[in-house]
């Protein structure tokens, strides 16, 4: 079962030394200095992803109440956890929790473009499409709520 859990002390440890495979890391920041960013943003709403009692990723959100946007800012999970569809369980999970705010029509998020095993066939999966906008190299997909 996944869930998201807050980090504490008694996490942040195991939650900054999950790591993405070595192809994987110009595409996503490490959980440490996401962590560290998001102490910083009033924006910032960040949570471990568990598989049962292990730690397995890192998601985290910009949630602007005010302008009525949310952003996936960050999504990682763990290399020895990919390809068991917790990646995707937890993003369910992060879609239902948006859905608590009605006035909340679209979760935005960017990924950097790769040939081979890009983010693009994930966030598709998901239901988000391509907006055909870019942030710098980036392309800006978003799901409609």
């Amino acid at each position: 079962m996944i869930s998201l859990k807050e980090i504490t002390r008694e996490n942040i440890d195991v939650i900054i030394r999950l790591t993405v495979k070595e192809h994987q890391k110009d595409q996503v920041a490490t959980n440490a200095e996401s962590i560290s960013q998001g102490n910083y943003y009033d924006e910032a709403w960040f949570r471990a992803i568990y598989f049962n009692e292990n730690p397995v990723g890192f998601v985290m959100l910009s949630i602007d109440d005010k302008k009525k946007e949310y952003w996936l800012w960050r999504l990682m999970i763990d290399k020895k956890y990919q390809d068991k569809g917790y990646g995707k369980e937890a993003m369910h999970q992060v879609i239902d929790f948006i859905k608590t705010n009605p006035n909340i029509k679209e979760l935005i998020t960017s990924y950097v473009p790769k040939e081979k095993d890009g983010a693009d066939a994930f966030y598709l999966s998901l239901g988000f499409i391509d907006t055909g906008k870019k942030d710098g190299n980036e392309i800006i997909m978003k799901y409609i709520f």
